[in-house]
């Protein structure tokens, strides 16, 4: 049984439809994460994509593919992908004489398998942008009886697929990822401000919101300095409270936040969620 499967039997996280068709989705990671990054300026919401999923389908396993050689944070999005699942294929190609990308082709590999091998999903699901898969689509229609359906990122997928897909889902960047990060933030500074003896740092929260949110290490330091950089919060020099780990007489850079501010913007409010105003 897959990571998914026993996700989906406890009813951990998400609940089976019966009147559902069962599926397997096989994900073209590098499609969705250097597509993202070109056209928005941002990163994948996985668990944005399970919720679509699970409006259309039961799940039985899903696979993500991707040469993880290209990513520049490549720990953290293996991180954030293993918290749905643990199937992660790593595309890399070790021969230096050749710098052919495998990806495509290993992905079409795993589709033919798992028709040969375990043919019991009423339905096969793509996240892809890459017109070679309209031909392994044309199979799984026509020969196979499935349905299939096609995600891929707005702008950066294949016309061929439109044509040979039962359906396809065109994924655009919504602010919610970063309102997400941005409520994560407030919500830790809020508590530091009403807990006494605490002085927020930079790395520390950080640290904090990354590790308490499953949020990765570089969205949270790149969603605090675009706080900063619009003057919501400050990083100003204290120095260290007495009864610290530091020294008398040293100082740490904190973050102060323009509470003021960020009320009167109706960017946050305690108990509340960030409206994302940039």
């Amino acid at each position: 049984m897959s990571f998914l499967s026993k996700i989906f039997k406890k009813g951990q996280r998400f609940g089976k439809k019966s009147d559902l068709p069962s599926a397997i989705a096989f994900v073209d990671y590098e499609h969705w994460f250097i597509s993202m990054e070109t056209k928005y300026n941002a990163t994948p919401d996985i668990d944005e994509w399970f919720e679509s999923l699970k409006k259309r389908c039961n799940i039985t396993e899903v696979i993500f593919f991707a040469n993880f050689s290209k990513f520049e944070h490549k720990e953290e999005e293996v991180k954030k992908i293993r918290a749905f699942t643990n199937k992660i294929i790593d595309t890399f190609n070790p021969d230096r004489v050749s710098e052919k990308d495998y990806t495509d082709f290993i992905i079409l590999d795993n589709i033919y398998q798992s028709i040969i091998q375990n043919d019991k999903n009423d339905m096969y699901i793509l996240f892809t942008g890459d017109g070679h898969f309209h031909s392994v689509i044309a199979f799984l229609k026509t020969f196979c009886g499935k349905e299939v359906g096609v995600y891929g990122v707005k702008g950066c997928i294949n016309k061929n697929l439109y044509s040979s897909a039962n359906w396809v889902v065109e994924v655009e960047y919504e602010a919610k990822t970063t309102e997400k990060i941005y409520d994560c933030i407030f919500r830790n500074l809020d508590m530091v401000r009403n807990t006494p003896g605490l002085i927020p740092t930079f790395r520390k929260t950080v640290q904090v919101v990354s590790s308490q949110n499953n949020i990765p290490d570089y969205l949270a330091k790149n969603s605090l300095l675009e706080l900063i950089g619009k003057g919501y919060i400050k990083q100003v020099t204290r120095p260290v409270p007495k009864g610290s780990s530091g020294d008398e007489g040293e100082s740490i850079r904190a973050l102060v936040v323009d509470w003021k501010r960020v009320s009167r913007d109706k960017l946050w409010t305690p108990g509340g969620r960030s409206s994302n105003k940039f």
